[in-house]
């Protein structure tokens, strides 16, 4: 357990038990109670009397990430029986924490005395406290206190349940099917569907899931119709009234998170929980993130159009479909894809070797920055197929990178990047950065290694957008180094950034290996490509700007009364969409970024960030590679390194020299 507490370079997956995690959670919120009643003593009120205090704040939040991240990479009962245990505890702690008049006294102090004598990071991080202390509840009376206490407990709970409800849901599903049922599926997901039956003792049979890497191949390539549907239906459907297990239905838990949240909210004496959201980010008000958000849909709404025109009736030609349904749309639009393009996403694939994708990552990465990935084995790790790297540059360390790639049960869905440790660095104490990034990828059959499609690859380089904003950062204190007090409508900027370099030829050469041949992407096929840039790109829009709206909308609702967040969708589909799926379709009941993320009333940050990733890129994109360093040196001392010490409007104007445009993201979303 005393490693847990202590000071230590990696965090020590394999050397613990949860017993030990246990403990030293334990300890570390009494050693943290303990430090807070001391501080509030001190008759010395100054930056230095409160260092203690975020020294043992720093341990306990290392320790409780360790617990997050557990459970969403290995989820098993005992991790949730600590999660349970001690989410009351951590909660009630920092609200009393942010409620604390006595320490709320010691900052004001600070603020009036010492200010003017400290450095610019201190002097940041004392801001955001004050900031965070209203958000906080300092200001309420006592029973508001309590009650402010009481809903910030329940919407942790329940977001916990929603995302265990949404995991569980993916995991009861599983079909076997003999191999005519999967006719047009490419070679690797038959194998892949094969050997997850053999592990369960199903010989000739094929296993089906709905994790995305079997989901994604029987809607893209599955010639049955019926089966399409029928894994489609289960997909939607995971953890609302329709489950098969209606203990998993997230009905109920969304109706209380929003409304949990609109409480909490006009407590602080806001509107409602949009407005409170915004209070932290780049974005000024919800008329604006709307305008910006319906200024894109009535853009992008004309080339949808035409996008569905066309694949209607290319199903109607050469299928006899006279209606497209939902499990319909990536089948058909793969179909398309290769009559007009003359290529398949499975036969690029065959390019992507994981190995490959990742030595050429790697490498762009050393000509922007000068930073090296070094393996290191010594590391241990939460499980088998987790590699871990050590970050150099010019010789020194920067801190740790944790790849953990591949599906598997007991792992959430999707790609993110999370923090390990943030970079701290005081007279007592010195920690650099960890960062875990987390994949869904299909795992490695035998000696075949993983085959990334190329939406894979963008996924890949946008989480190590956000790996590289942890990791690089130059800012001393944890509270605003790393991705920490960055603006959350302005944390995509490096990730989004990132996804730009993989449509670059000479960069896709580094990238590429074919699985056979081990020729690198052919200038042809990469014409290709390249041609099919804009392909659908009116439905891609449409799709992230319906969830964003909503998103929006649905954390503005002024009724009190439970909301029917299915009819709220609906009319957005009905103001925006030209797809429309079937009324059994319960996405929001599996929606993660918003109920159990950091995304709530901040889905629209993809977009609004992707306007300054897209317009910064363009630089780039109009020099040669011999200019990446210098260019890649100016992003990372003005926006990667920066943490959160500065706006990120004054980030991106040091780099541009101006205010952001919205051109670029149209040139490389719509082509216009």
């Amino acid at each position: 357990m005393n490693n847990l507490l202590t000071n230590y370079s990696f965090t020590p997956f394999g050397k613990f038990t949860l017993q030990d995690l246990d403990d030293a959670l334990t300890k570390s919120l009494q050693q943290s109670q303990q430090t807070l009643d001391n501080v509030i003593k001190e008759t010395q009120r100054s930056w230095e009397a409160i260092t203690p205090l975020h020294q043992s704040l720093y341990i306990l939040n290392r320790l409780w990430g360790i617990v997050h991240h557990l459970m969403s990479v290995n989820d098993s009962k005992e991790i949730r029986d600590l999660q349970n245990k001690f989410q009351p505890q951590i909660s009630d702690f920092f609200v009393n924490l942010g409620q604390n008049q006595c320490l709320y006294q010691h900052y004001e102090n600070i603020k009036q005395n010492q200010y003017n004598t400290l450095t610019q990071e201190q002097q940041k991080v004392i801001d955001n406290e004050f900031r965070d202390f209203f958000l906080s509840g300092i200001a309420l009376d006592t029973e508001s206190q309590n009650q402010f206490k009481a809903i910030q407990t329940k919407v942790e709970q329940l977001s916990t349940i929603f995302s265990q409800n949404v995991l569980d849901a993916t995991e009861m599903y599983v079909k076997y099917v003999g191999l005519d049922d999967l006719a047009g599926i490419p070679e690797d997901a038959i194998n892949m569907y094969l050997q997850a039956a053999k592990q369960d003792k199903k010989d000739n049979q094929y296993k089906i899931t709905l994790h995305a890497p079997s989901y994604m191949p029987i809607m893209q390539y599955a010639e049955n119709r019926k089966l399409r549907e029928e894994v489609y239906k289960e997909y939607v459907t995971r953890a609302s009234k329709l489950s098969e297990n209606k203990a998993l239905d997230n009905t109920n838990i969304i109706q209380q998170i929003v409304k949990l949240r609109k409480e909490k909210s006009q407590l602080l004496g806001f509107k409602n929980f949009t407005e409170m959201s915004l209070y932290t980010k780049m974005a000024n008000s919800q008329k604006q993130v709307l305008d910006f958000l319906y200024q894109l849909a009535e853009k992008s709404k004309p080339y949808a159009l035409t996008d569905l025109s066309e694949l209607q009736q290319f199903a109607t030609k050469t299928a006899n479909i006279d209606k497209l349904e939902a499990w319909d749309i990536a089948f058909f639009s793969e179909k398309l894809q290769q009559q007009k393009y003359s290529y398949s996403n499975n036969e690029l694939k065959q390019y992507f070797q994981l190995p490959q994708v990742m030595l050429g990552l790697f490498k762009l990465i050393k000509q922007l920055y000068n930073i090296e990935f070094v393996p290191n084995t010594e590391i241990p790790t939460w499980h088998k197929d987790v590699q871990a790297f050590n970050v150099i540059k010019n010789g020194q360390s920067l801190g740790n990178l944790f790849l953990d790639l591949f599906a598997r049960n007991g792992k959430q869905q999707g790609a993110w990047m999370n923090s390990a440790q943030d970079k701290y660095i005081t007279k007592d104490m010195e920690y650099n950065s960890i960062a875990y990034l987390v994949c869904n990828f299909t795992a490695p059959i035998g000696k075949t290694p993983s085959l990334l499609t190329f939406e894979d690859v963008q996924t890949l380089f946008h989480e190590m957008g956000h790996g590289l904003h942890q990791l690089l950062t130059k800012i001393s204190h944890y509270a605003i180094s790393g991705i920490n007090g960055v603006e959350w409508d302005a944390v995509e900027l490096p990730s989004q950034f990132m996804e730009y370099f993989a449509w670059n030829y000479d960069i896709l050469t580094t990238i590429t290996k074919h699985i056979t041949t081990g020729a690198t992407l052919p200038i042809e096929l990469y014409n290709k490509l390249l041609a099919s840039r804009f392909f659908q790109g009116g439905l891609h829009m449409l799709r992230q700007l319906e969830f964003a709206i909503f998103d929006i909308l649905l954390h503005s609702e002024d009724s009190t009364q439970n909301i029917d967040y299915m009819a709220l969708l609906n009319k957005v589909r009905s103001d925006i969409a030209v797809i429309f799926p079937p009324s059994y379709n319960y996405f929001p009941n599996s929606f993660s970024h918003i109920f159990s993320g950091g995304y709530a009333a901040g889905y629209y940050s993809y977009k609004w960030a992707e306007v300054l990733a897209t317009d910064i890129f363009s630089v780039f994109d109009a020099s040669h590679m011999d200019k990446y360093f210098e260019l890649g040196s100016k992003f990372y001392d003005t926006i990667l390194s920066q943490g959160g010490l500065k706006p990120m409007m004054n980030n991106f104007k040091t780099f541009m020299g101006r205010e952001p445009k919205i051109d670029a993201l149209l040139k490389y979303s719509l082509g216009k």
